[in-house]
């Protein structure tokens, strides 16, 4: 089964675009198609955007919303230790990096990205990166599943 990282966008994009491809990645990573491999550093990211004026605020998420995100990281995935020093400065943006290091240290085979600067490097260290909708026609390819004939990110 594949061990796949989800970028802060990905996650986000599920929460606040239920009808989007990255929330039916969510359905098919509920429903035991892959594992999902993340870190505490992603998790803060992501609750640090649900709650700012930005994103939060934006998209009128609520306190529940955050909370199922939450406990669903925190209950399902495979949750890995980055230290400091195992980032390694590879795109020039800090986040980025750290989200290349969760994949590293969790052994993922996939990272799952909206970032172009992410999706630019195509692999990294074995690790391929995808964004959402190759990804999922990777899994329905796999359960023999049709492809839908509109074309999302």
């Amino acid at each position: 089964m594949a061990r796949v990282v989800r970028d802060v966008n990905v996650i986000i994009s599920a929460l606040i675009a239920p009808r989007g491809t990255p929330r039916a990645l969510i359905m098919a990573w509920e429903a035991s198609r892959y594992d999902v491999v993340a870190s505490e550093g992603i998790i803060h990211e992501v609750l640090e955007k649900l709650s700012g004026p930005r994103i939060g605020g934006a998209y009128h998420v609520t306190a529940e919303d955050i909370r199922w995100v939450t406990a669903l990281l925190l209950r399902e995935a495979d949750l890995v230790l980055v230290p400091p020093e195992a980032v390694a400065s590879v795109t020039g943006d800090p986040e980025d990096d750290y989200v290349l290091a969760t994949a590293r240290i969790g052994a993922a085979n996939a990272l799952v990205t909206g970032d172009r600067g992410l999706l630019a490097l195509r692999e990294h260290e074995g690790i391929r990166i995808l964004n959402p909708r190759a990804f999922l026609d990777e899994l329905n390819d796999e359960m023999g599943e049709a492809k839908p004939t509109t074309i999302e990110g």
